[in-house]
This record gives C-alpha cells, structure tokens and sequence, in this order.
C-alpha cells in the first residue's frame, strides 16, 4: 500500500489535494492511505513517531516552521520519502534541488499536473536504494544496505560491521533484523547474535564463514547446511 500525506494549512488546498489524490488513487488502481496535516510541526510529530510516508505534498509557507525547513530536517534525519512541493512561490524551486524534492508544483495547481507527479514519483520509490537508519549516540546515519556485511549484538546494542568500517546503533539486532528484512533477501540469520549478507560472504568452511572484511564468524551446529543453501540460491538469482 502507498502512504501519502498532505501538509497545507489551507483547508480548501488542503481539501481539493486530498481529494485529488483520492481520486488519483480509484482512477489509477492504486491502493494508497493519506493523512493530512495543517503544520510542519504537526507532520514531524507524526513522522518522528514511526508515520510510515512514502510521498509527502508539501506547502512551502506556513505558519511556524515552514515547508522547506521541513524537508532539511527530514533528509538531515534520513528521511527517504519523496517530496512534492506545492506552493505559490516559485522562486523556491532552486533551493527545492538542495533537499532532493522530486517535483515543485506552483499554485494554482492543475489536476492533470499533480496526477503526472504522482505518478513518476511512485516510480523514483521504486529506483531508490535500500537504506537503513542506524541510530547512534547522539546521531542518526543513512547506511547503505549494500554496504552491510554483518550485522553483531553487543548486549543491547548492535554493530553494524561494514565492508570498510563500523557504526554502533543503540537498536537490539531484532529490531534491524526486521528493518532489513523489508528492504532486502540479503540476509542470513547465522546465530541470535549475528546476521550476515550473503553478497558479503567470501568463503564458507565446515566451521566458519569468512566475510570480505575479514572476518571469520563461527558457524553454529546445525546451521552449515542452510546457510549453503541459502548461499547457493542467493547466486542462483543473481545468475
């Protein structure tokens, strides 16, 4: 299901860019949910508190914090989604390029337009490169989920190994065990304390599995059988 949200705090704009996109959704086939929202503030709450969002309509003047100061704080959190900014202002359409907005539509809007918008931006969610969040101390870091090798529990934090370096996240391995599992078929749980990428594995012995940074992770009994297997049908899809 898409999620789209709408923050605009003029309730008539508000109102025609939600049912536009309600109708855009019955005409095209799309199953989609949509929230609206009349502040920047109001929108990051959500957001901030687990909103899932893939498209974002986004007015540019609004009382408080406004549209743009918006979309900086959303991509300095790693936010991923795709931002439409609707505004009557187009002079803002530069700075648009400086937060990665994927269309600036200036008031009055078309119907036609917006329905175009959406429709490239469903697809630039499907080019995007699966990323995880990694919250650390005091900071939050975009990995990209190609450069994970492994992923190692350290009591209730979780190491983040990469193919050059490592990132602490203050998240248990469950939690990203299940992050990944939503952006990827990479991973192999090899024991409770360590998941590893199968396009990261160098060799498999009878004992350990080598990773391409060079580490050797114990293989649990039991466990050498399916992690061949799952290995084996990894590069069976690749080739």
């Amino acid at each position: 299901m898409l999620h789209i949200s709408v923050c605009e705090d003029d309730p008539v704009q508000q109102s025609m860019l939600a049912e536009w996109v309600r109708e855009w959704g019955r005409v095209s086939g799309t199953e989609l949910s949509l929230d609206t929202f009349d502040t920047s503030g109001q929108f990051l709450f959500h957001w901030e508190d687990k909103l899932d969002v893939d498209i974002l309509l986004l007015d540019i003047e609004m009382p408080g914090m406004d549209g743009m100061t918006l979309a900086h704080t959303l991509r300095e959190r790693g936010g991923t989604l795709q931002i439409i900014f609707v505004t009557g202002r187009p002079e803002y359409v530069y700075e648009g390029y400086d937060v990665d907005a994927a269309f600036f539509l200036v008031k009055p809007l078309k119907k036609e337009r917006l329905r175009e918008c959406l429709a490239k931006a469903v697809k630039l969610l499907g080019t995007e490169e699966p990323m995880l969040l990694v919250e650390g101390a005091g900071e939050i870091v975009r990995v990209k989920v190609k450069e994970i090798s492994y992923l190692e529990s350290d009591g209730h934090d979780t190491v983040v190994h990469l193919k050059e370096g490592e990132i602490r996240s203050r998240r248990g391995i469950k939690y990203l065990e299940e992050e990944l599992g939503g952006k990827s078929g990479l991973f192999f749980k090899l024991h409770r304390s360590f998941l590893v990428s199968l396009a990261h594995i160098q060799k498999i012995t009878k004992k350990e599995v080598w990773m391409d940074n060079g580490a050797a992770l114990p293989i649990p009994r039991g466990k050498w059988e399916s992690l061949n297997q799952a290995y084996l049908e990894y590069y069976g899809k690749i080739f």
